[in-house]
C-alpha cells in the first residue's frame, strides 16, 4: 500500500515538473504565470519521496554530451548556421536549430529531475539514461554517479558487452544481481569501478523503444523487485515528458511554419508586380534552405526560350540574364517540358546541362532540387543545387513545393491582370495601344508639351488601297499585313518616347514626342519609305508590296486643342492621298518640302 502511495506521489510529481519545465523554457503561452507554481508544487510532493537518497557523489552531476535523438519525434536535423533578420525568419535552418536547441535543454532538465526522482528511491553508484545514436548503438545522454570513471563518450552496442545483450534483442527489462566481470564491459566506465550488480528499465512511449535507464551497485543483488519497479515507472514517466516536448517542439515548428507561409502567401497575392515576387522568392529560398546556387526562370512570350531571371551562390552573376531553349534534353527544358519536380544528385562520370550547352559547368555542385512554377502550364522553373549529395530532405521539398506554388498563383494572377490590362488599352489584332488609349496618351503628351514648352507631333496614316488587299486576298492575309505594318511602325519610333496606336481599321497614329515640323517629317518619311520597300507573299505565293499615306500636324501651331490636332493630322492624310497617295503631308504648308512619290 505504501508503495501504491509513493507511486502516485511520484506520477503527481513528474506531472508537476513537465508542467513547470514545458512552460518554463516554452514562454509566450497563457500558463506562464503557472510555471513557478507548478514547480514549488513539485518540489512538496518530492520532499518527502527524498528517504534515501544518494550520499555526496564521487564525481559531478554531469551533462553528458547532447546527441542527436533518434526514434524521438522532432529530433535535430539541422544544424547548419544561416542569416537572419528577415520577416519570414521562422522558415531559416537557424530558427529550427534554436527551437530544437530550446527543446534539448528542457530534456535535460527532464532527465536530470527523472535522474534525481530516480535516485530518490533507489541508492546507486550510478543512475544514467541512454539514447540512441545515429549508428545504431546507444550513448549516455544523462548521469549521476559516485565514480570517476564515467566513460561519456562510449558508445554502447547491441550484442556487444554486459549491456549489449540487453539491446541485442530490442530494449527489455534488466536485472543483474550478480556481475563479476570488470565494469569496463559495461562500456559506460572507463575503469572498473567495482560494479557488481545492475537493473535496466527501457524508455517506451506508444510501443516504441526510445532509451533506457540503468541503475548499478557495487553490491552483489542488490537492488530488490520494488527498486525495479520505481525505475520502471521513472522511466516510463520520463519518457512520456521527453516525447511531448519534442511533440511540442515539433507542433510549435509547424505552426511557426504555417504562419510564415500564410504571410509569404498573402504578401505574394498582394503583390502587382512580377519582378517583386521575384525579389521575395530570391530573397527567402537561399535563407531558408542550404544550397550554395539558387536559379529562377521563367517562360519568354515565344514559348520557346526561357531566361534565368534570378541567380545566387556559384556562378550567379554569369548565369543571371542568360536565355536558354527548351525543347532540349538540358534540366531546365525537362522540368518545363514535364511539368515535373526533379530531385537526385547529378551523374559523376558527367556534367549534365542544367540550362545551355554553353554555362560555366561547376562539378563540385553535387545534388539539385527543381520545382516548376505554375498551376496549369509550366510558366517557370527554379533549381536548387548544393555541393552536399543527397542534400534536399523531404521537409525542404515539401517548403519549396509550398513557396513555389505560392509564386506561381501570384505570378499567374499578375499575368492575368496585365493581359486584361492590355486588352483594355491595347488592340488585339496588333498589339498596338488602341484608341481609347491613343487618346489618353496624346492627351498627356499635349500637357507635357504645354508644361516644358517643347514640339509634339501627331500623325495619322492609312494603307493605301486597303480594302482591294482584303477584297483580293482574304481578311486573314489583311490581318497579316496589318500586324506587320504594326510592327513596322512600332520599330520606327523611338521606344519610351513616341506612342503608336492603332487608330481604327486600317488607320494608324503616331504621337512623336520633342519633335518640331521638320523631325517629324522626315522620321514619318523613314518609315513610309521602309514599309513600301517590304514584300507581302499572299496565300497563293504572290509577292506584292504596299505603300501608306501620312498626315501630320503639330501642336499649337496646327491646333491649341486636341480635337482639333486630329482633325488637322486627317486632313492632311487626306490631302496626301489627294495627291497620288504613298507620301507625307503637313498640314496646311504647302511650301514645305514634302517627300514622297505617287504609287
Amino acid at each position: 500500500m505504501a508503495f501504491k502511495v509513493e507511486k502516485l506521489s511520484v506520477i503527481a510529481a513528474m506531472v508537476l515538473v513537465g508542467a513547470a519545465l514545458v512552460t518554463y523554457f516554452f514562454r509566450g503561452t497563457p500558463a506562464d504565470f503557472a510555471s513557478p507554481f507548478a514547480l514549488i508544487g513539485a518540489i512538496i510532493v518530492l520532499i518527502p519521496l527524498m528517504r534515501r537518497t544518494l550520499g555526496p557523489p564521487a564525481g559531478t552531476l554531469a551533462a553528458g554530451n547532447d546527441t542527436e535523438i533518434l526514434g524521438m519525434p522532432g529530433s535535430i536535423e539541422d544544424k547548419h548556421d544561416s542569416t537572419s533578420g528577415i520577416d519570414l525568419s521562422v522558415l531559416a535552418r537557424e530558427h529550427r536549430r534554436k527551437q530544437w536547441t530550446k527543446a534539448e535543454t528542457v530534456v535535460n532538465s527532464i532527465l536530470d529531475r527523472c535522474i534525481e526522482l530516480a535516485g530518490s528511491g533507489i541508492d546507486a553508484q550510478t543512475i544514467a539514461v541512454l539514447f540512441p545514436t545515429n549508428d545504431g548503438g546507444y550513448k549516455i545522454r544523462r548521469y549521476r554517479s559516485r565514480s570517476e570513471h564515467i566513460n561519456e563518450d562510449a558508445v554502447i552496442y547491441p550484442g556487444v558487452g554486459v549491456i549489449g545483450s540487453f539491446l541485442k534483442d530490442g530494449l527489455k527489462q534488466l536485472k543483474l544481481e550478480e556481475i563479476l566481470t570488470d565494469s569496463m564491459t559495461l562500456h559506460y566506465y572507463r575503469h572498473d569501478a567495482g560494479v557488481r550488480s545492475l537493473m535496466a528499465s527501457p524508455i517506451v512511449v506508444e510501443g516504441v523503444e526510445r532509451g533506457a535507464f540503468i541503475a548499478d551497485s557495487t553490491e552483489k543483488a542488490h537492488f530488490r523487485d520494488e527498486d525495479h519497479e520505481h525505475l520502471k515507472v521513472v522511466a516510463e514517466l520520463c519518457g512520456t515528458a521527453v516525447y511531448y516536448t519534442y511533440r511540442s517542439t515539433e507542433h510549435k515548428l509547424a505552426l511557426d511554419r504555417l504562419s510564415a507561409m500564410s504571410s509569404t502567401e498573402k504578401h505574394f497575392l498582394q503583390e502587382h508586380d512580377i519582378e517583386a515576387v521575384l525579389d521575395k522568392l530570391a530573397e527567402i529560398i537561399p535563407f531558408a534552405f542550404k544550397c550554395n546556387r539558387m536559379t529562377i526562370s521563367l517562360r519568354n512570350p515565344d514559348g520557346k526560350t526561357g531566361t534565368i531571371k534570378r541567380a545566387w551562390g556559384v556562378e550567379a552573376d554569369t548565369l543571371r540574364g542568360t536565355d536558354f531553349p527548351l525543347g532540349t534534353r538540358s534540366l531546365a527544358a525537362v522540368v518545363y517540358d514535364k511539368n515535373i519536380a526533379l530531385f537526385r544528385d547529378f551523374a559523376e562520370d558527367r556534367y549534365e546541362i542544367r540550362y545551355g550547352e554553353d554555362e560555366p559547368h561547376s562539378r563540385e555542385l553535387t545534388s539539385f532540387l527543381a520545382f516548376p512554377i505554375g498551376m496549369g502550364k509550366c510558366i517557370g522553373a527554379i533549381l536548387l543545387e548544393s555541393q552536399r549529395p543527397k542534400a534536399f530532405s523531404e521537409r525542404s521539398r515539401d517548403l519549396l513545393s509550398r513557396l513555389v506554388t505560392s509564386a506561381g498563383i501570384a505570378i499567374e494572377k499578375i499575368q492575368v491582370l496585365h493581359q486584361t490590362k492590355a486588352l483594355a488599352t491595347h488592340d488585339g489584332l496588333t498589339g498596338l495601344n488602341n484608341h481609347r488609349r491613343f487618346q489618353q496618351l496624346l492627351r498627356e503628351a499635349i500637357t507635357r508639351s504645354g508644361r516644358y514648352q517643347e514640339p509634339l507631333a501627331l500623325v495619322i496614316a492609312d494603307i493605301d488601297y486597303f480594302k482591294k488587299v482584303n477584297d483580293t486576298y482574304g481578311h486573314r492575309f489583311g490581318d497579316t499585313v496589318l500586324k506587320i505594318v504594326a510592327a513596322k511602325l512600332q520599330s520606327g519610333i523611338r521606344e519610351g518616347i513616341d506612342s503608336a496606336a492603332r487608330y481604327g481599321g486600317e488607320e494608324f497614329a503616331l504621337v512623336l514626342e520633342k519633335m518640331d515640323a521638320q523631325s517629324a517629317v522626315e522620321t514619318v518619311d523613314r518609315i513610309r519609305l521602309q514599309v513600301s520597300e517590304m514584300l507581302f507573299q499572299t496565300p497563293q505565293g504572290k509577292e506584292i508590296t504596299i505603300t501608306m499615306s501620312f498626315g501630320i500636324a503639330i501642336y499649337m501651331q496646327h491646333g491649341r486643342h486636341q480635337e482639333t490636332l486630329i482633325q488637322n493630322a486627317d486632313k492632311a492624310l487626306y490631302r496626301a492621298k489627294e495627291n497620288g497617295r504613298n507620301r507625307v503631308e503637313l498640314y496646311f504648308n504647302p511650301g514645305a518640302k514634302i517627300k514622297g512619290a505617287p504609287a
